[in-house]
C-alpha cells in the first residue's frame, strides 16, 4: 500500500510540472505570436489624433526662447520632460553650466543590445524680431505653416522623436532594441557644453549602436532630378573657425599711411579670399554622384561620373553642380563673417580683427591648411587664434542595418524617391558620436524647397504642418523597423 501511494504522488507531482511545462509554452507561443504581429503588422495609431497632439507640443516647445548665446534650455527641458514623464518614460537631465541643460529619455530594450539614439538639439540661433513677419517666438500658426526661431533648425526633429516615443509607450509595443532620446544645448556654438560634454562625462548615459540627427532630409527636384530626393549625411566639413588680429600704427585719420592696420588686414584678405582651395571630390561625393548620374540627361551624366577628370568637374560646376551650397562641398572653403577695427571716423586705430569661418573636407590636413592661410596673409604682423578646432570623424557607412532601414522608411513614405549618401557644409553633434565609432546620419524626414532651407538661421523660419506630421510618421517607421521585436 505504501509503494503505492508514492507512485501516486509521483505520477502527480510528474502530471502537475507537466502541465506547468505546458503552460509555459503557451505563454512563450503567445508572446511570440504577439511580438510576430508587431513586427509584420506595427499597431494601429489615430495618426491625426497624434498630430494634432504634436502640433500643440510644438508649438510651445518652439515659444521658449533659448537663443544661444546664453543656451539656457532649462525651461524647455523641463516642458519634455514633463510630457515624457507624464507616459511613464524613464528620464534623466544633466547640466553642464548654469542653464544648459541636455535631457535623455530612454525606452529599454533587451540587456546587452545597444540602444538607438534620436538626437536633436533645443538652442537657437539669434533673431531680429524687427526683421520677421511673425514673431520669432511666438510659434503662430498661419496658412499651414508655423513660424518661429527653430522650427526647421531643430526643434520639430526633437518633437518627432517625442511623438515616437508616446506612440511606442502607448502601444506597449515589445523591442529587441533599446530606444533613447537625448535633446542638448549649446550646438549652435560647437557643442561643447551640450553634445561633446554629454559624449566627454555621461557617454554610459547614452552609448549607442547607432544614431538619428540633424543634417539631412528630403528636396523637390535636387540637382535638376524629377521628384523627391533623400541625400542623408554621412559625413560633415570640420569646423575650423579662426580670429585674426594686426596690429599698425594709429592716428588722425586726416593723414592716410601704409600701417594703418585696417589697410593691412583689407588688402591681406583680399589676396586669401581670391585664392580660395582647390577642387577636391571626397569618396561621399564621387559614391552620391555614381547614384545620381543614371537618372541625369546625358552628357550631365557622364560628367558626373566622372567628377575625377579636371575638364568634366570644370563642366559639371558651371552646369548642375552651380549652386553654392554644392559647390562648397567640392572644396576646403574660407568665408569672412567678422570685421571689427576703429571707434571713431576720424581716427586711425591701432588694431583691426577678423574672423574666418574655414570648413574643411574629410582628410585635409588642418595645419597644411592654416600654414597655406599664414602664406596668404603675406604678414608677420598678423596673429592667428583658433576659436574652434578642427575635429576628425570618420564618415558613417553607406550600408549595414541603420541605412537599409533608412531606405526602407523613405520608400514607404516617399514616393518613388531616392536616398544619397551625402555630406553637410555645417557642423552637427553627429561628430562626436562619429568619433566614438558610432554611425550617426543626418536625417530628418520633411521635404523642403531651397527657399525654405533658405529660411534657416535666417528671417521668418517656418516648418509646414504637413512636413511635421510626416516627420513624425517616417520617424516612428523607421524607430519600428530597427528596434521592435520581431518572431
Amino acid at each position: 500500500m505504501h509503494s503505492l501511494l508514492k507512485f501516486v504522488m509521483r505520477v502527480r507531482l510528474t502530471m502537475s510540472a507537466l502541465a506547468a511545462a505546458m503552460l509555459a509554452v503557451a505563454m512563450i507561443s503567445m508572446i511570440a505570436i504577439s511580438t510576430a504581429c508587431y513586427a509584420a503588422d506595427p499597431p494601429s495609431v489615430d495618426w491625426d489624433k497624434i498630430n494634432s497632439e504634436a502640433l500643440d507640443y510644438f508649438r510651445a516647445y518652439l515659444k521658449f526662447d533659448t537663443t544661444n548665446p546664453p543656451s539656457n534650455t532649462t525651461a524647455a527641458m523641463d516642458y519634455l520632460k514633463g510630457i515624457l514623464d507624464k507616459e511613464g518614460i524613464a528620464t534623466e537631465t544633466f547640466e553642464s553650466k548654469p542653464g544648459m541643460v541636455s535631457l535623455v529619455a530612454r525606452m529599454p530594450g533587451p540587456a546587452g543590445v545597444k540602444p538607438l539614439l534620436l538626437m536633436s538639439h533645443a538652442d537657437v540661433v539669434p533673431a531680429v524680431a524687427a526683421n520677421w513677419t511673425h514673431p520669432p517666438f511666438g510659434a503662430e500658426l498661419d496658412d499651414g505653416y508655423v513660424w518661429a526661431r527653430g522650427t526647421i533648425d531643430n526643434k520639430a526633429h526633437g518633437i518627432m522623436a517625442l511623438m515616437t516615443m508616446l506612440v511606442l509607450k502607448r502601444n506597449n509595443v515589445p523591442l529587441r532594441r533599446g530606444i533613447e532620446m537625448m535633446v542638448n544645448p549649446d550646438e549652435e556654438a560647437g557643442g561643447a557644453n551640450g553634445a561633446e560634454w554629454m559624449v566627454k562625462t555621461h557617454w554610459d548615459a547614452i552609448d549607442p549602436a547607432f544614431a538619428f540627427n540633424e543634417g539631412g532630409g528630403a528636396a523637390p527636384d535636387w540637382l535638376g532630378l524629377k521628384g523627391v530626393s533623400v541625400p542623408v549625411a554621412v559625413s560633415e566639413k570640420r569646423v575650423m573657425w579662426l580670429h585674426l588680429s594686426v596690429r599698425g600704427k594709429g592716428g588722425h585719420g586726416s593723414v592716410p599711411k601704409p600701417d594703418n592696420p585696417n589697410l593691412i588686414l583689407v588688402n591681406a584678405l583680399h589676396r586669401l579670399l581670391e585664392n580660395q582651395p582647390p577642387i577636391r571630390i571626397t569618396p561621399i561625393i564621387t559614391e552620391a554622384m555614381d547614384a545620381v548620374a543614371p537618372f541625369e540627361p546625358f552628357p550631365t551624366s557622364f560628367e558626373l561620373s566622372h567628377l575625377e577628370l579636371p575638364e568634366m568637374s570644370r563642366l559639371a560646376m558651371a552646369g548642375v553642380l552651380s549652386p553654392y551650397n554644392i559647390q562648397a562641398l567640392l572644396r576646403d572653403t574660407i568665408s569672412l563673417t567678422m570685421m571689427n577695427a576703429g571707434v571713431k571716423v576720424n581716427v586711425v586705430p591701432t588694431i583691426a580683427e577678423a574672423g574666418l569661418d574655414c570648413r574643411l573636407l574629410p582628410g585635409t590636413d588642418a595645419e597644411a591648411f592654416l600654414k597655406r592661410i599664414r602664406e596668404l596673409l603675406g604678414d608677420e604682423r598678423f596673429t592667428i587664434d583658433f576659436i574652434q578646432h578642427p575635429d576628425e570623424a570618420p564618415p558613417s557607412p553607406t550600408s549595414g542595418e541603420a541605412w537599409e532601414a533608412i531606405k526602407r522608411a523613405v520608400a514607404k513614405n516617399f514616393k518613388e524617391a531616392m536616398v544619397v549618401p551625402w555630406m553637410t557644409t555645417g557642423g552637427t553633434d553627429s561628430r562626436f558620436l562619429r568619433a566614438r565609432g558610432v554611425p550617426a546620419y543626418g536625417f530628418v524626414p520633411t521635404v523642403l524647397a531651397a527657399g525654405e532651407m533658405a529660411r534657416v538661421h535666417g528671417d521668418d523660419e517656418r516648418l509646414s504642418v504637413d512636413n511635421l506630421n510626416r516627420g513624425i510618421k517616417v520617424t516612428y517607421d523607421l524607430t519600428i523597423d530597427l528596434c521592435a521585436a520581431k518572431q
